[in-house]
């Protein structure tokens, strides 16, 4: 949940003139503060995560990190790619 919040407002912020993408993500409170509140909770064993979610994490945030980096006309561009 946290990407797809992140991966809107990126967009929303970059491109908003150029594609219609609500102003609102919808999630509240945000991932972020959800998942950080549940990593302050004591859940012993059941706050695991498996090898599996670590690597998705890191991916998303590696695809996230990337996105940045790209010119509006690049991220624009990509989108049109995709979809």
């Amino acid at each position: 949940m946290d990407f797809i919040q992140r991966a809107g407002e990126l967009l929303r912020d970059r491109l908003s003139e150029r594609i219609n993408i609500r102003s609102r993500m919808d999630t509240h409170p945000e991932a972020r503060a959800r998942l950080e509140q549940l990593g302050l909770m004591n859940l012993g064993e059941h706050l695991y995560t498996s090898p599996l979610q670590r690597y998705a994490r890191d991916f998303l945030r590696a695809v996230l990190d990337y996105a940045t980096t790209l010119n509006d006309e690049e991220l624009l561009s990509s989108l049109k790619a995709t979809f």
